[in-house]
């Protein structure tokens, strides 16, 4: 016999469980707490993933820790826990408890390019340069058919602040190197390439390889903002006040509100 009573509570958990994360996806972090407080102690695990991806994302990291620690002691955890749990530990500067946690998710998952690249953040902010350019590489190694462009700019970013500007060029070349000429992934990719010849004060030769990639029509707006900004940096360098303007012109229409524009004055 059907218990109606029974098949009528689990419809309910299931509606309850819908309409939380139906307020995720609208990021209405404040009523999913709420919705998820109320849950049945049948969803022990589910409320307590709720409720700390709920906190995180309202900045209350110490609940989020809370919750996440007890999903994965109780519960059984995948790295995404871990990787919010990590995420949250590194939000209060609780730098060893985050390094922790992802050091935890590549044990079990040594493709998780995600993992590398946040101990690579970490190891940055300790200024550790040399250790977080090797966790972006293997970041960068990891990231499957996809490949992520903030691990490259902080991999470069990285060699550029160790003066490593050789690796940086050969590191670049490498990422030019993996598309297809003409898509917006190889021009960004040779846009950062100029920037690093610009980081060496070779800024005649970043405008020119900028300007090449220019003339084969970027199409992307964050990409030509991308361009125009380099640009005028590197014009504002070689105290080209006039043309530094003209890329200052070009930005603004793009976006009037660019933070760029607050650096220089060209009224």
């Amino acid at each position: 016999m059907i218990n109606f009573g029974k098949l009528h509570s689990q419809e309910l958990v299931i509606d309850e469980l819908q309409r939380i994360q139906y307020l995720i996806q609208m990021e209405n972090f404040e009523k999913a707490i709420e919705f998820s407080k109320k849950l049945d102690d049948s969803l022990f695990c589910e409320k307590n993933e709720l409720l700390g991806f709920s906190y995180k994302n309202i900045g209350n990291y110490s609940l989020a820790i809370n919750h996440y620690k007890t999903y994965i002691e109780q519960c059984n955890p995948s790295y995404i826990q871990r990787i919010n749990l990590g995420d949250a530990y590194f939000k209060i500067d609780s730098l060893d408890s985050a390094e922790k946690q992802f050091k935890e998710v590549i044990k079990s998952n040594p493709k998780m390019g995600l993992a590398y690249f946040n101990i690579g953040q970490i190891e940055y902010i300790r200024n550790n340069k040399k250790e977080a350019a090797d966790f972006y590489l293997k970041a960068v190694n990891n990231t499957g058919s996809t490949l992520n462009f903030d691990y490259v700019e902080m991999m470069i970013q990285t060699l550029i602040d160790l003066k490593d500007y050789e690796k940086a060029i050969k590191f670049s070349d490498e990422v030019i190197g993996m598309w297809e000429q003409n898509t917006n992934e190889y021009k960004y990719s040779e846009i950062l390439k100029a920037m690093i010849y610009g980081e060496m004060g070779e800024y005649e030769k970043a405008i020119k390889n900028i300007d090449d990639i220019i003339a084969t029509q970027i199409e992307h707006p964050a990409i030509l903002l991308e361009a125009y900004s380099n640009k005028l940096r590197f014009f504002d360098k070689l105290k080209d006040k006039n043309k530094a303007c003209l890329e200052y012109d070009k930005i603004k229409n793009i976006d009037p509100n660019a933070p760029i524009l607050k650096k220089y004055d060209c009224k």
